[in-house]
């Protein structure tokens, strides 16, 4: 008797004990991955839709967006720098959870030898949140060849054993991520000269084809569709014989590729993140919006709002939320201005007509981007003339309205009635719903101007969530 009780002691000591070092081991270890794709696990089952890729699909496709607006629930699991073979074994990984209906894998990389990410950092970011499995064993191995590289991956502990003094709230109450694995760029810039040409296809053979074939194949072998992309960036000459090759490799599979290079969807003096590769947040919207009807329509993909999926609502609330605080968050006119580009949100924007914003060219462009196929009939002539400018855009109705000059009026908007008008001392006034107090300001109270003025408001239920007020220098006046 005594013997089965020092053994139960000893079995149940060392649960203890392997507990506590779980816990330690997880506090210690960096969470950029968790961040990231933290709650995979957690909708895996649920997710019809899995992307593929490196960072241009990670900064380009949305998935809280194509559930709010298309019911589609996806996750994105692509990756700062990833070769095609972290999209293989990532995918791989994901399947011992998830059971998509539709793969869609990006082929931007896929000319490189590259086996793994050149950054151990991204490394760990792509493969620390994944458990230890026998595929993650598989995964370590394929891509690894010396026994320390292997141990770094399968026993992080061995790495992060020693960040005790870099240890921060963040690692204790962790935020495993609003965006189901997207991520946001915020910012613009000018994109690199590049000339659209009609190229042919020039075979390539490359680690890059042989991992996304095995992709193909298993979804093919697994009754997965597959669809192809090759999402838009300032593409030169040889990136662009690349995507040809990726559709020739779409075509001697029978899979649907999509060449976004060849379409005219995204403006890139508006939709670019940085000059060569990426795309900010309001180009992400556009791919988005574009995959959300192609799934529909095209794949089939089912619209589950009505099923109930577990918690995509209450998460949506969350991700709405974290977008919010991101707006809020900027300081610079252009950075609000790209994240102002989405549909989810109506505003009202003002522009004094002494405002220095109609003297560059980007900033004219982000305005027209906020209302896409909008003609603004009168902007010429007000920028012309510096005359004041209020434009109403509507987004949950798809009304857009606009006043310049002297001109005033009332419209009826989804989140209430709209009153422009002019003041006794020459300036306007702009009120909302039974309100008495104009959301204009002419001056902050340290008597600086106000040129820019923006109102912002959630379609879900038309409050107001934002009211930003920019001075001369075109800085963010909290």
């Amino acid at each position: 008797m005594k013997r089965a009780k020092a053994v139960l002691w000893m079995v149940f000591m060392a649960v203890i004990m392997a507990a506590a070092y779980k816990g330690v081991a997880f506090c210690l270890e960096a969470k950029g991955s968790y961040n990231k794709n933290g709650d995979f696990l957690k909708v895996a089952d649920e997710c019809d839709v899995l992307f593929l890729g490196t960072s241009h699909v990670t900064t380009a496709v949305y998935p809280m967006e194509l559930w709010n607006d298309y019911g589609i629930t996806s996750y994105n699991i692509s990756g700062y720098g990833h070769p095609m073979t972290m999209s293989y074994w990532t995918f791989m990984n994901a399947l011992d959870y998830a059971d998509p209906k539709v793969v869609v894998a990006d082929c931007y990389v896929l000319e490189s030898d590259k086996v793994v990410i050149r950054d151990e950092k991204f490394m760990h970011f792509s493969l620390d949140s994944i458990p230890l499995s026998t595929t993650k064993i598989r995964a370590v191995c394929d891509m690894f060849d010396d026994l320390d590289g292997r141990a770094e991956y399968l026993w992080d502990f061995s790495l992060y054993h020693d960040r005790w003094d870099e240890l921060k709230k963040d690692d204790f109450d962790v935020d495993y991520g609003k965006t189901r694995g997207a991520l946001f760029e915020i910012g613009i810039c000018e994109p690199d000269e590049f000339v659209l040409t009609d190229v042919e296809a020039e075979p390539i053979e490359s680690v890059g084809v042989e991992y996304l074939r095995r992709i193909v194949e298993e979804c093919q072998s697994r009754g997965i569709k597959v669809v192809l992309t090759f999402l838009p960036f300032p593409a030169q000459e040889d990136q662009q014989k690349i995507a040809a090759y990726a559709g020739e490799i779409a075509k001697e599979y029978g899979v649907d590729y999509l060449n976004f290079l060849q379409m005219d969807l995204v403006d890139y003096d508006t939709d670019c993140f940085d000059s060569y590769s990426h795309l900010n947040v309001s180009g992400g919207h556009k791919i988005t919006s574009f995959m959300g009807k192609y799934l529909t329509e095209t794949c089939g993909v089912a619209d589950r709002r009505q099923d109930g999926a577990a918690n995509w609502d209450e998460d949506y609330a969350d991700y709405q939320r974290y977008k919010i605080n991101r707006l809020q968050a900027q300081e610079s006119l252009q950075n609000y201005l790209v994240m102002m580009a989405d549909q989810s949100f109506s505003l009202c924007l003002f522009v004094d007509g002494e405002s220095r914003i109609w003297d560059y060219e980007q900033y004219v462009n982000q305005v027209h981007n906020l209302a896409p196929g909008y003609d603004f009939p009168s902007f010429d002539q007000m920028m012309e003339q510096g005359e004041d400018y209020l434009l109403v855009i509507d987004n949950k109705n798809g009304v857009v309205t606009d006043f310049s000059g002297d001109e005033s009026g009332e419209v009826e908007t989804s989140f209430g009635k709209l009153v422009y008008t002019g003041t006794e001392d020459g300036g306007k006034a702009l009120y909302l719903g039974d309100s008495e107090e104009s959301f204009l300001m002419e001056q902050d109270k340290d008597g600086r101007d106000l040129t820019v003025q923006v109102l912002l408001i959630d379609n879900r239920d038309g409050s107001v969530v934002d009211v930003e007020r920019f001075d001369e220098a075109l800085k963010v006046n909290k």
